[in-house]
């Protein structure tokens, strides 16, 4: 069974071409003295409402925020993986990204702050996703 795609618009298709070529785009506010580095993609920048926002790859490094271990899957199509760990993930560029930490431990030990890099799978014809790995430590 298929996995739910992600809805591709005009806003976000920058965003999801680089995830299909293994890269992770953002936004970034360009008005003077902002510079924020914005994800979801936006029309503007939410900290000050300025409308130029360019894209820019992204390190794809960031940590753990927050984890938990998913024993029931929400759709059927990751019932294959299953148990697998999910995780907030805060970019170097200071985005939160959501994502499967794949091999991480399914057991109850803790892995907030723990150091991610991004990984790229497939999730459907044609299609990646973003997934992410603990570094060694």
């Amino acid at each position: 069974m298929l996995k739910p795609q992600p809805r591709v618009n005009a806003l976000s298709k920058p965003f999801w071409d680089g995830v299909n070529e293994g890269r992770i785009r953002l936004q970034r506010c360009t008005a003077p003295g902002c510079g924020h580095a914005v994800f979801y993609p936006r029309v503007c920048c939410p900290y000050c409402r300025q409308a130029g926002l360019e894209w820019f790859d992204a390190t794809g490094r960031g940590r753990v925020l927050s984890h938990t271990t998913i024993h029931r899957a929400h759709h059927d199509g990751f019932n294959p993986e299953l148990p697998y760990v999910f995780a907030a993930v805060e970019l170097e560029e200071g985005v939160i990204l959501y994502g499967q930490l794949m091999d991480a431990p399914v057991e109850s030990q803790s892995l907030l702050g723990r150091q991610v890099a991004a990984r790229f799978a497939p999730h459907g014809p044609g299609r990646q996703i973003v997934m992410f790995q603990l570094d060694e430590v």
